[in-house]
């Protein structure tokens, strides 16, 4: 059955306020589930229209043996999400674009919403990604859309041969693939969808999505409402999927109270509602819950830290400085630096929390034979414009990243430098914590042993502050154009040979 042809039939019967999101036919089990979306506007009159509309369509459908699930949600934008709608759309299904997405701006004035999008793309390419974003908003949604791209140059020569192969590995959402459920049981609301994406898939807060998990713990909580402190009770809630537990929080209306108590841990659930950010976290806000069997799920195979025979965007300098004449050309007498080799790194951020903040800059050297050898440092474009508190503290505008590679152009060069290396920073918690997220996001983890200079000298020297320029001027060592990622870099390097020497 045709998407189109439903809307038709609708459209005849003069009910043209609908949208059809969804439209899955599940075999096994003879389940036709439809989903309808509507606008905002309209939700006085789709509570009235409701029950006409599923007679209509069982009507229309008229299938012997076949169970209708018909479930309607509404269509809401905002700016924040339509950016996050486009992303989503362009990463599971035109993955190349992805990629090459620069920038979105959406201006959003009652029911218009103007869009404006620059790609690192060709024409022809352009052309096309915008009548493909254009058809999926205008399928959803009940705005007046007007859809502006730009073409903008890419300054790395490397990029434009070699974007094909890079982004080859780079391509989890096409792998990923729903989570099946069956012999549903409706505990709260009415669950109507029997598959979903796994947790892990989400990365962003998203709204009206399905989860699935063995629900491990429940527990009831009171608390006192924000607005007028009347006392209020909700559920908090472990799920394992797959191997992630998130946080689920289910606020039970007066006539589900008894019911949500009776709810006991140790059950598969699948569930529909909202994913929300609190604090670093993704935490999912129960709207419908239902008791289910998860069907055995395989992960499809994905290849990950694909090393390349050479560097594509980003290739390492020789590393040449006359002060090291005296003191880092000398081969070291430390035979742990001897036989070692040790990348050094630092980024700069957007931010401190690498949930909602982005990498602008990467600066590494590597150590071998006791001694700095190579740097590697890029540019970031976050695609996102820089705080001024941010701009003032590393010295980076907008202009120098707007036109630089995207994190994961770079990651494939960055691990190549990083490989076999033992990984050393300041503070490195900090720059795990980015790098960790954002690469194992673009298929690449870094498994190396990690050193921290910040740890090394709070266990061998006392300071008041352990911050990178007080370790550096403590130890006698140059640290110029602070919270820029290369120079910070290079004053951690020579900052751990020391330390390394003198008391490893």
């Amino acid at each position: 059955m045709k998407k189109e042809k439903v809307l038709e039939f609708l459209e005849s019967k003069k009910i043209d306020y609908l949208k059809l999101g969804t439209a899955i036919f599940e075999k096994k089990d003879k389940l036709l589930c439809l989903t309808f979306l509507y606008a905002e506007n309209n939700k006085e009159l789709i509570d009235r229209e409701k029950e006409k509309i599923n007679k209509l369509i069982e009507e229309y459908v008229n299938l012997k043996d076949i169970k209708i699930n018909i479930k309607y949600q509404k269509a809401f934008l905002d700016e924040d999400r339509t950016k996050l709608i486009i992303k989503e759309f362009l990463k599971k299904f035109y993955v190349a674009s992805y990629y090459a997405l620069k920038e979105i701006n959406v201006i959003k004035n009652e029911n218009n919403l103007k869009i404006n999008i620059s790609f690192a793309l060709n024409d022809e390419e352009i052309a096309n990604i915008k009548i493909k974003i254009l058809e999926m908003l205008t399928s959803k949604f009940f705005y007046n859309f007007n859809i502006e791209v730009t073409k903008v140059e890419i300054n790395f020569d490397g990029l434009s041969e070699h974007k094909n192969e890079v982004l080859d590995n780079i391509t989890m959402p096409l792998l990923v693939k729903k989570m099946k459920v069956k012999n549903l049981k409706n505990i709260i609301g009415e669950v109507n969808e029997n598959s979903c994406y796994p947790y892990e898939f989400y990365l962003n807060p998203e709204e009206n999505i399905y989860l699935c998990g063995h629900l491990e713990s429940i527990e009831k909580v009171e608390f006192l409402k924000k607005n007028d402190n009347t006392p209020s009770i909700r559920y908090a809630m472990k799920i394992k999927c797959l191997d992630k537990t998130f946080n689920a929080s289910l606020f039970p209306s007066k006539k589900n109270l008894a019911i949500a108590d009776s709810i006991e841990s140790g059950i598969d659930v699948i569930m529909q509602g909202n994913l929300d950010l609190f604090g670093r976290e993704l935490s999912f806000k129960v709207k419908t819950l239902a008791q289910c069997e998860i069907e055995e799920y395989i992960r499809p195979q994905k290849e990950i830290n694909k090393i390349y025979p050479r560097y594509k965007i980003v290739s390492p300098m020789k590393y040449e400085e006359i002060s090291q004449a005296n003191l880092f050309d000398t081969r070291s007498e430390c035979d742990y630096l001897k036989n070692n080799e040790f990348v050094v790194f630092d980024l700069e951020t957007t931010g401190f929390d690498y949930l909602t903040c982005k990498i602008t800059e990467i600066g590494a050297v590597k150590i071998r034979d006791g001694k700095i050898v190579e740097t590697f440092s890029t540019f970031i474009n976050p695609q996102m414009k820089l705080p001024q508190e941010i701009i003032q503290l590393t010295h980076i505008t907008d202009e120098m990243v707007k036109n630089a590679p995207l994190f994961e152009e770079v990651i494939p060069d960055f691990f190549k430098f990083c490989q076999n290396a033992i990984m050393v920073g300041h503070h490195v918690s900090f720059d795990f914590g980015f790098l960790d997220y954002y690469s194992n996001n673009a298929n690449y983890v870094f498994y190396q042993e990690r050193l921290d200079t910040e740890a090394i000298a709070k266990k061998n020297i006392f300071l008041k502050s352990y911050k990178l320029h007080k370790v550096a001027e403590a130890l006698n060592v140059s640290l110029v154009n602070a919270h820029r990622a290369i120079n910070d870099a290079l004053a951690t390097a020579k900052v751990f040979i020391k330390l390394v020497e003198k008391f490893y």
